[in-house]
């Protein structure tokens, strides 16, 4: 076990005090009022939070809060813990001060090979956030590159780590998973399930970690460059053309929804996973090819036109897109093993209706190299709205295109009976 400085996730750690409580000298309760984040800045919650020599101790609520009183005429330590993560004792001293600390993720590189490039900050698609207007329905191409960089200037470079699991005693691989490594994707890269699907498709798992690239990155030739580098790393040229698919957590839905708009003609599929905000739902592009958008009911993020944004997508453009929600989930998976069985059940399910003459249940077998198919709307399935004012976990109807009685409009849309299924029984049960 050990740990990748860029790899590393951390917490921020808030203490506020109100302007009395500042001005006491004498022994007094102080009420501490926290927020804890990783360095993604995604909230994080179920951070157990103790005081060192009391029994005082709390956690961080589903959108990474705590409040904790203490007795303020005395040294304040805390200890922050949880699982996954090393823990951390903060000494707090200015208790008028806003404190931050860091928590590091606990990482395994077991089975992994890593490699590291440092790309410009201008590749970032948070750069196209400084002017939504201009930006919002350009196409992410080689020409807004340099048009953004003339008007703002050329951005400092960082380093970007790239974590590869190739697939056991393959000499060639069929595609690439694509995950980015911000929030959840780090676990995802090291968890059995996902390296099995890997090992079974012969499929290669690329995590992806550093500012300019785990939110978004463009022009897509920038990734694809990066692609081939690495190929040429492990010895497997054909990782600058063979067909992927793509997965972020949160904000890292920049990262795999716009490499899908960009390369509707590569990716097989991208999943968005409890999003930070709509618009990364909806670049240029994305409606053509297969999506699926998760989230959680109770996280705080689920207000930012996430439900609008896919009603848009299958109404205005006709996208091969579903949302999925988790009536009782905040922004993290409430059960990593299920969430992740699900997405890769989805991932199957774009294998089937994108690549001609697949069969789920061959093992080993190259993939045809004829181009993907795009998804027919009317030979999927479709499925019901999630009710966020009924809210819990919700038994949603699915039917055949021709079946479905509601809107096909905006339905959500299923790529066969066997996905549907699994969409339907993740969303009452959480068990695809």
């Amino acid at each position: 076990m050990k740990t990748l400085p860029l790899c590393c996730l951390g917490l921020v750690l808030f203490a506020f005090l109100t302007p009395d409580a500042c001005q006491r000298v004498v022994a007094d309760d102080v009420t501490l009022h926290g927020v804890v984040r990783d360095t993604s800045d995604n909230i994080l919650p179920g951070v157990q939070i103790a005081v060192v020599g009391t029994t005082l101790k709390t956690s961080t609520d589903e959108d990474g809060r705590f409040v904790l009183a203490v007795d303020g005429s005395k040294p304040i330590e805390l200890i922050l813990s949880k699982s996954g993560y090393q823990d951390a004792q903060l000494s707090l001293k200015d208790l008028g001060q806003r404190i931050e600390t860091k928590l590091v993720a606990i990482t395994d590189d077991t089975g992994l090979i890593t490699y590291s490039r440092s790309i410009s900050m201008s590749h970032s698609i948070g750069e196209l956030r400084r002017d939504v207007e201009k930006y919002a329905s350009r196409e992410m191409d080689d020409e807004l590159y340099r048009e953004v960089v003339e008007r703002y200037g050329e951005k400092p470079s960082e380093e970007a780590v790239f974590r590869i699991y190739l697939p056991k005693g393959v000499a060639k691989v069929n595609g690439l998973f694509l995950i980015s490594e911000h929030g959840v994707g780090g676990p995802m890269m090291e968890h059995p399930m996902v390296r099995e699907f890997a090992d079974r498709h012969r499929l290669a798992l690329v995590g992806i970690l550093g500012n300019a690239v785990q939110r978004g990155v463009y022009p897509a030739s920038t990734l694809d460059g990066v692609l081939v580098d690495i190929g040429d790393h492990v010895n497997h040229p054909e990782f600058g053309s063979v067909p992927v698919f793509t997965f972020g957590h949160s904000n890292g839905t920049g990262f795999s929804a716009s490499y899908a708009a960009m390369r509707p003609d590569r990716v097989l599929g991208w999943v968005s996973f409890h999003s930070g905000g709509s618009w990364h739902l909806v670049f240029p592009g994305v409606e053509q090819v297969p999506g699926l958008v998760l989230h959680g009911n109770k996280d705080s993020y689920f207000d930012n036109g996430q439900a609008d944004a896919v009603r848009m997508l299958r109404r205005e453009r006709k996208a091969p897109i579903a949302l999925l929600v988790d009536g009782e989930s905040g922004h993290w998976p409430r059960d990593r093993e299920a969430t992740f069985s699900l997405v890769l059940r989805f991932c199957e399910s774009c294998l089937r209706v994108r690549l001609p003459g697949f069969d789920s249940a061959t093992k080993g077998v190259a993939w045809r190299s004829d181009p993907l198919q795009p998804a027919d709307i009317p030979s999927g399935c479709l499925g019901q709205a999630y009710d966020r004012e009924a809210g819990g976990m919700q038994k949603l109807g699915i039917a055949t295109y021709a079946d479905y009685q509601g809107d096909r409009e905006t339905a959500n849309w299923l790529a066969d009976e066997t996905f549907a299924k699994s969409w339907q029984s993740y969303g009452a049960s959480l068990e695809p």
